[in-house]
């Protein structure tokens, strides 16, 4: 008679079997939406198959602006380059041209006579 008197409350009141399943349902509901939330703000989930395309694009995107960018740089200190060896070059010259002109230069003697003083007047 106990036996079945508890089998009764249990169907009756929701204790046992029945009210252990609504719970295990709402748990499993409530985890998977847990899990969707956090799949969601980490942004791993595949919301479509042109995601990763996508991506892809962005990634490309950027990488063409990066090399660009690079090739710029490069080419703006290339130029500085070429202007900088032009103007040592035109001094190296310079310094060249001075120099071959002292060398052909003539070298004069200079012969100074000393002076004398008339310490007769």
């Amino acid at each position: 008679m106990i036996k079945s008197h508890f089998s009764y409350a249990s169907v009756r009141t929701g204790f046992g079997s029945a009210g252990a399943a609504s719970y295990q349902r709402w748990q499993a509901n409530s985890a998977r939406v847990s899990s969707a939330i956090t799949t969601a703000s980490t942004g791993s989930s595949t919301l479509s198959p042109f995601d990763g395309a996508l991506q892809d694009k962005v990634s490309g995107l950027a990488t063409l602006a990066a090399n660009a960018a690079i090739a710029r740089v490069k080419a703006d200190a290339d130029a500085k380059k070429a202007v900088l060896l032009t103007q040592i070059d035109g001094a190296q010259k310079t310094l060249d041209d001075a120099k071959n002109a002292a060398a052909s230069k003539p070298k004069f003697v200079s012969w100074a006579l000393t002076p004398t003083v008339d310490t007769t007047a």
